[in-house]
C-alpha cells in the first residue's frame, strides 16, 4: 500500500491495521521466510535513518513485481535455477 502524505500515513494507522499488519509478521516470522523478513527489516529501518538510499526506485519496483510473481505461483525450484544458471 502506498501512502501519499502524511494525513493518508495517519488514517491508515489505526489500532486495527496495525493489530493486523503485526499478525501478519508473526505469521511470517513462524514460516520459511523468517530470514528474509528479517533482513528485509533491518534494511529498511536502517534506510529510515541514513541519508543515502538503499532501494532505488527500480529496486523496489522490481521487488514488487516478484512478489506480485509469486503470488501468481511463478516460482522456480532452487535446484532448477542453479542447473540453469550454471552455479
Amino acid at each position: 500500500m502506498a501512502l501519499d502524505s502524511e494525513a493518508s500515513l495517519k488514517e491508515t494507522l489505526t489500532p486495527q491495521y496495525l493489530e493486523n499488519l503485526m499478525k501478519k509478521v508473526e505469521a511470517i516470522v513462524m514460516g520459511q521466510n523468517r530470514d528474509l523478513l528479517v533482513r528485509f527489516i533491518e534494511i529498511l529501518y536502517n534506510q529510515e535513518y541514513f541519508e543515502e538510499e538503499v532501494f532505488s526506485p527500480e529496486d523496489l519496483a522490481d521487488i514488487q513485481a516478484g512478489l506480485e510473481e509469486i503470488r501468481r505461483g511463478e516460482t522456480v525450484l532452487w535446484t532448477d535455477f542453479k542447473k540453469e544458471n550454471n552455479l
